[in-house]
């Protein structure tokens, strides 16, 4: 009989030693978790679904389930529109709430584990392989590939990734309200009830080939504001949501993601657990980064008592 080496006892030890500590992650899990999906290995995103069961689960479940839930009904029978989608952890979420999801997504990489999402959740989400923008054409992207594939971006946007940490490759864009008229064609009545948007810095462009669609559903949008200032920035977003008859903005932050890490933040953690509030911003603080910001339309009412 030959035999061969396969890993050192030290690697065998190690990766059995890790596998039992992985079932104790995964028995850990939140109960709300989302249904089976697709991961990818050393990615940021990734690694909270793996462990939390659902990546921003800080932000979205208190945000649906008690600050929104007054329009649950509602959501019911509308569209979500996940601009940016990712591998779909935001989609898969708001399948739970919305009749559709619409996942917008340009990255090629990132389709792949995208559709796969779509299809193993069993909900109605359709893929939508293209980026949107306030044009129609090909643009140039950087695909990250260095730990977090959701900080890929449109080079236009100015986002945190680049040609030093980022593929460049080319992607479709499309306006917003065009190619949603394609993808709805022959569905009259449907609204979309919510906008997503995490897009590296390129929201304010995706919301200009949104117009119509702002003008007409009057959905809650939800987005991340990387910074305040400039074209692309918090500020440019906020007047053309105000133009478009938008009331109120809140910043969606969460106790444990805006404190410090330290030991006494972690033990602060520990005797009182973790809170989300929604915090109403006026503009966005100059220098200050918002994970999320909750745009809502004049007439809407939001559970804050």
């Amino acid at each position: 009989m030959h035999s061969v080496k396969y890993r050192s006892g030290a690697a065998s030890l190690r990766m059995a030693l890790s596998r039992r500590l992985l079932d104790f992650v995964l028995r850990g899990r939140d109960a709300a978790a989302l249904p089976a999906h697709v991961l990818l290995p050393a990615d940021e995103v990734s690694s909270e679904m793996l462990v939390a069961g659902i990546h921003e689960g800080q932000f979205l479940q208190p945000l649906f389930g008690h600050f929104l839930a007054a329009h649950k009904t509602r959501f019911a029978e509308e569209i979500a529109l996940d601009v940016g989608a990712n591998i779909g952890n935001h989609a898969l979420f708001f399948s739970r709430y919305f009749r559709t999801v619409l996942a917008v997504e340009p990255n090629p990489f990132t389709l792949n584990v995208l559709r796969a999402n779509a299809a193993l959740s069993g909900a109605d989400i359709r893929v939508m392989p293209m980026g949107f923008a306030n044009e129609e054409g090909v643009l140039g992207f950087f695909s990250n590939r260095q730990g977090n594939l959701g900080a890929s971006g449109f080079a236009f946007a100015g986002g945190p990734t680049g040609s030093s940490n980022g593929d460049r490759i080319e992607c479709q864009v499309r306006r917003g309200d065009a190619a949603l008229a394609e993808v709805l064609s022959g569905e009259d009545g449907l609204r979309i009830g919510l906008i997503k948007l995490d897009v590296e810095g390129a929201e304010l462009s995706a919301l200009r080939g949104l117009a119509e669609c702002l003008s007409r559903d009057k959905p809650f949008v939800i987005f991340e504001s990387l910074r305040s200032d400039g074209d692309n920035g918090g500020q440019a977003i906020f007047a053309l949501l105000r133009e478009a008859g938008y009331a109120s903005f809140y910043a969606v932050e969460s106790s444990v993601t805006s404190a410090r890490r330290s030991v006494f933040g972690w033990l602060a953690r520990l005797f009182t657990g973790e809170h989300v509030c929604l915090r109403k911003l006026e503009q966005p603080g100059i220098g200050e980064a918002y994970l999320m910001i909750l745009a809502v339309p004049a007439g809407c009412e939001l559970g804050i008592a």
